[in-house]
């Protein structure tokens, strides 16, 4: 059950990244929104002595960055990737800013005492990545909300000439991306906030995303790929043949396999036509 617990984050984060390039945003910025979520969560569990107002505290803090990414790619036109690399950067300081006013710590919160409950020792959010999953395979492609969300991904100039609000479904996959990756931060570690605590699950949810050949139901299987070779840190006593091991080799294992993974699945897998292009009305 630990392995599913170790998933959530880097599924719910695959999830938004879906919903994300799916309308043809790249989104690296993962990560940021995920570590923001993370210190939202504490913030607002603590204020408001409620895991729920953590929650959506969240999903607020993650869905800010998200629109700021999309104000940068989607209204301004600039690179995606390099707009991910900046908000994962401001992230880090905008936490670390944020804990020393609200803390008076730069890289730790306080201790959190309101969580989520858990289920057979499992946070409780962590059990609905899989329904969320198939909800969302559902909604791509069998609802006019998904359909479109799709066109924009795929051509987005056929898709305005049609009369779909392009910007407008782009947004909407973006803040999608934003509201799974506060999902994410819940189960990370809802007890406390520590700097760069994250630790890189965004950029394993990418990886799932893209072995999962953007599908919402593959890259859930494979963030819990991951999720569950990440188990090997808590069992390497237990199996003889990892406990001569080096623990740091071990923890990075899962870092690993995704390199493993994208260098033998990256020139198979097909991203939406559009995925990073840059939209102008009216241009195509």
């Amino acid at each position: 059950m630990r392995g599913l617990q170790l998933s959530a984050p880097m599924a719910y984060g695959a999830l938004g990244a879906v919903y994300s390039e799916t309308g043809g945003v790249v989104n690296i910025a993962v990560e940021g929104m995920m570590l923001t979520g993370t210190f939202f969560f504490v913030w607002g569990a603590t204020l408001f002595k409620s895991w729920i107002a953590g929650l959506l505290f969240a999903i607020v803090g993650a869905v800010l960055i998200s629109l700021i990414h999309g104000l940068a790619t989607i209204t301004f036109k600039v690179d995606h990737v390099v707009s991910g690399t900046a908000l994962n950067i401001l992230a880090s300081g905008l936490t670390r800013f944020l804990s020393m006013q609200v803390f008076g710590m730069e890289t730790q919160s306080a201790v959190n005492p309101y969580t989520p409950p858990t289920f057979l020792r499992i946070n409780v959010i962590a059990y609905f990545f899989i329904p969320l999953a198939i909800f969302t395979v559902w909604l791509l492609n069998r609802t006019r909300f998904g359909l479109r969300l799709r066109s924009c991904g795929q051509n987005p100039w056929a898709a305005d000439s049609l009369g779909v609000n392009v910007y407008g479904y782009k947004y909407a996959g973006v803040i999608l991306s934003g509201i799974f990756a506060g999902l994410a931060a819940a189960t990370l570690y809802p007890h406390q906030w520590i700097d760069a605590m994250t630790a890189g699950r965004g950029f394993l949810a990418l990886a799932a995303m893209i072995f999962g050949n953007y599908n919402p139901l593959y890259a859930v299987l494979a963030a819990m790929l991951f999720g569950y070779a990440e188990t090997l840190t808590y069992f390497q006593n237990q199996i003889p043949l990892l406990s001569g091991i080096s623990p740091i080799l071990i923890k990075a294992f899962p870092y690993v396999l995704a390199l493993i993974v994208l260098a033998g699945f990256l020139g198979k897998t097909k991203p939406p036509k559009a995925d990073g292009v840059i939209f102008e009305k009216g241009e195509g």
